[in-house]
């Protein structure tokens, strides 16, 4: 509604007020601290924010946890940078598989990134937290500590395969890693980009001059020597 200035005069007093109240809060001003109001955020915002801290405390422990294993990093070292309520579409996607169908067998649950020195590690947890599975793309390039059964057994097999004594062999490096499917784990060349993965160790020995890889499950049930090795070494 408009009307001249000139006809402000001729209007009641009780109207001019009213006028003039209203065009404050039109303008947006808080009259009674003299100060502009503030944005209310919009419900996307609102969403954004629910989104990146609605991980429950007991998984964003259970990732940290699983970083500081594989990585040999302190937990109060490690932050989640990022977290990201997702839908996978179905298991394949969520195990990070390159090739998937398109079959629907959603899997509700979050993408955690975490900061592992320099590096950010992609994790992807199911709801319920029971599923943690780090991408296998990963560089897990930190030496963990190998159990000592399973340091055991690979000393025990080199020595049979060397000749060598048990004492003259050498573990020189072990590195947790998740094999991305069964065939990488035995070192197969041309494997299938499907998603299987096999959690365990890439193990290095020093066997006199040489050193042989081995890949060993977690479980030490599985202990594989890298077919390329040439295991001719004898006393």
């Amino acid at each position: 509604m408009s009307f001249h200035l000139k006809n402000v005069g001729k209007l009641p007093q009780s109207i001019v007020l009213t006028l003039a109240l209203s065009s404050l809060l039109a303008c947006g001003l808080d009259i009674s601290n003299n100060k502009t109001s503030v944005a209310i955020p919009s419900p996307e915002q609102t969403q954004l924010a629910q989104n990146q801290n609605n991980l429950p405390r007991d998984i964003s422990r259970a990732v940290l946890r699983d970083a500081a294993k594989r990585s040999g990093v302190k937990m109060p070292d490690l932050k989640i940078t990022q977290v990201t309520a997702t839908t996978f579409g179905n298991p394949c996607i969520f195990r990070f598989g390159e090739i998937c169908t398109k079959e629907y067998r959603p899997i509700r649950g979050w993408k955690v990134v975490v900061q592992v020195k320099d590096q950010s590690w992609t994790y992807h947890v199911n709801q319920p937290g029971s599923q943690i599975l780090l991408d296998p793309k990963v560089n897990v390039s930190a030496t963990s500590q190998l159990p000592k059964d399973i340091a055991d057994k690979v000393v025990s097999d080199a020595s049979k395969r060397s000749g060598l004594p048990q004492n003259a062999i050498k573990i020189t490096q072990a590195t947790q890693k998740t094999f991305s499917n069964a065939c990488v784990f035995s070192f197969g060349e041309v494997c299938t980009q499907q998603y299987d993965p096999v959690e365990g160790w890439i193990v290095t020995v020093k066997v006199k001059n040489q050193s042989w890889t081995y890949h060993v499950d977690k479980t030490g049930a599985s202990i594989v020597l890298d077919p390329k090795v040439a295991t001719s070494t004898k006393n």
